[in-house]
């Protein structure tokens, strides 16, 4: 189906309810446009969950890749907590030393 609006004299349109209602589009939510291969304008819904998911894969893809492992959430934690005793630790050396 086909529905028309009316572009204003700052450039905006309103996307027609029946649109609003399939994408599940609810005021104040994100919008991202795109122009196809065949000159078709794309309106989609920016689903930020979508997009993480994305990146992620992307990011594990490269580090397969490379050979770099992949780290849990548990394993990442742990390092962190570790580098910031090794940071506390060598700031500390460093007090005694003045």
């Amino acid at each position: 189906m086909t529905y028309s609006t009316t572009l204003t004299q700052k450039g905006q349109v309103t996307i027609p309810v029946n649109i609003r209602r399939q994408l599940k589009l609810t005021p104040g939510e994100s919008v991202s446009f795109r122009v196809s291969k065949k000159g078709q304008v794309v309106v989609e819904k920016n689903d930020w969950k979508k997009r993480l998911e994305k990146l992620q894969d992307q990011v594990t893809d490269h580090l397969k890749k490379h050979h770099i492992p992949v780290l849990s959430d548990a394993e990442l934690q742990r390092l962190i907590e570790q580098s910031g005793q090794q940071a506390a630790l060598e700031r500390y050396r460093r007090s005694m030393e003045d």
